[in-house]
């Protein structure tokens, strides 16, 4: 058996009394989830979405070994050492801190996955990855983890969805999952998965000022955020204690980044019946998750119409409130930083529309591109109409035409295996010979695996 039953995940308040009865806290309902799940129980599309899962964050990991903000992470904590792998580099460190870097390489290149507002891959794989190898774990362990970890990182922002635009969901809700997901690698009781995901609660922490200047600040807060959940559940499993409230209570979680306990019903509502990993959507570009739909509009409308971008006269943007008031999607030039502008709509989408390739990492290094800059002055963004709903609508007014577009929001980013397998192998080229296709087929047959410290070798590299 796994998971609580359905019915009671329908209950109209969690740690409501009824029939004279207190119900389980919200903490305590998933402290009972994380410990049932094991790979007998899931359905064999959920296991196949929680390799998909891991194969793409690792992806993102090996394409991000160079970049600033890893570096930055691996410096502060380069004199520790410890039983668990950094990926792509020979560094073993204390689990805390190998999650605390893992998560910034999945992260660094903008390119990870996003599930109810949080991108749950980098906090939650480097967790897993870290507390099992550590205690030898093996492959079905770790896959029931990020299957775990990821409902639990959903669920922790659909108590409380009011903590946007104020808060940064992945470092707040981010911190949650990644305690559930490393304390069921280590197998922590109900009792101490409770202290767990309380004390975790009580870490979370984030905002999104930094992709305002493109600052590291963001990217290591993701870090941060899977060290906290690693930590909060080694204090668990040390003896530490967090109120079973922590969520819903009169002082909790809930109330603290949301203003309200009003939605906790949600955070528990079909648990066990419904798997949320199923319903994450993957980046195909670089670039945020709130610009992917905008940058895929505007290529298609360029391929369709063969516009010509010196005669393109003004576009205009719509989408939904919580798209346009993300952090960093309305920022304009200067662009001081690569991040700043490819959290940008304006930029993003200008470079689409005059061809450049927005599809690799590199070539937003071009911050200062006169072209790319001169079509971001004639980029309006614009208001939610009433019925807006998830649309995105695109408007190029070119050569005196004006031509239109729409799309659902992150529509176009369902994952399948085959597209995770076939952006695995592009953003993994440059391994040597044979190591990424050996990583792929590992992960892909990971049922199989005795001990996870197989995986982990493979990810290593002097």
């Amino acid at each position: 058996m796994h998971a609580t039953p359905t019915a009671r995940g329908d209950h109209p308040a969690a740690g409501a009394s009824q029939a004279g009865a207190a119900e389980p806290s919200v903490a305590q309902r998933w402290a009972a989830f994380i410990r049932a799940t094991d790979l007998a129980s899931l359905p064999a599309g959920v296991v196949a979405q929680a390799k998909s899962r891991l194969l793409d964050s690792l992806a993102t990991a090996l394409a991000a070994r160079d970049l600033p903000v890893p570096t930055v992470a691996r410096r502060f904590v380069q004199a520790n050492s410890g039983p668990a792998t950094v990926v792509g580099y020979g560094d073993r460190l204390p689990t805390v801190d190998a999650a605390f870097v893992n998560a910034t390489l999945v992260n660094g290149c903008t390119h990870d996955d996003f599930l109810a507002k949080s991108h749950p891959g980098a906090v939650v794989v480097p967790a897993a990855l870290a507390a099992g190898e550590a205690r030898g774990a093996d492959g079905p362990a770790l896959l029931a983890a990020i299957v775990a970890g990821y409902d639990v990182v959903a669920r922790a922002y659909m108590g409380s969805p009011a903590m946007l635009p104020k808060f940064r969901a992945t470092g707040v809700a981010g911190a949650i999952g990644a305690a559930a997901a490393a304390g069921r690698m280590m197998a922590l009781s109900e009792a101490e998965l409770v202290n767990a995901l309380g004390c975790a609660a009580m870490f979370a922490s984030g905002f999104g000022e930094g992709f305002r200047s493109g600052t590291m600040d963001v990217k290591l807060n993701v870090g941060w955020a899977s060290r906290s959940g690693v930590s909060a559940a080694e204090l668990a499993a040390a003896g530490a204690t967090a109120s079973p409230l922590a969520f819903e209570g009169e002082s909790g979680y809930f109330r603290a980044f949301g203003g309200s306990a009003d939605e906790a019903p949600q955070a528990v509502r079909e648990l066990g019946s419904r798997y949320l990993i199923d319903e994450v959507v993957y980046k195909e570009r670089p670039v945020c998750i709130f610009v992917q739909t905008p940058v895929h509009l505007a290529l298609a409308l360029k391929a369709q119409h063969a516009l010509d971008p010196a005669r393109i006269e003004r576009v205009t943007v719509r989408a939904s409130w919580l798209t346009l008031t993300n952090p960093g999607y309305t920022n304009v030039a200067p662009f001081q930083t690569p991040l700043k502008a490819r959290i940008s709509a304006r930029f993003t989408v200008a470079a689409a529309l005059l061809g450049r390739p927005v599809d690799q990492y590199a070539w937003y290094d071009n911050v200062a591109d006169a072209e790319v800059l001169a079509l971001c002055e004639r980029i309006e963004l614009q208001e939610p109409a009433p019925d807006q709903g998830g649309r995105v609508d695109l408007e190029v007014a070119c050569a005196g035409q004006v031509y239109r577009t729409a799309g659902l929001e992150m529509d176009s980013l369902t994952p399948t295996t085959e597209k995770i397998v076939a952006k695995f192998r592009r953003l993994t080229a440059h391994l040597p010979a044979g190591r990424g296709e050996q990583v792929l087929q590992t992960v892909l047959h990971l049922e199989d695996v005795g001990r996870i410290g197989e995986l982990t070798s493979l990810l290593r590299f002097d």
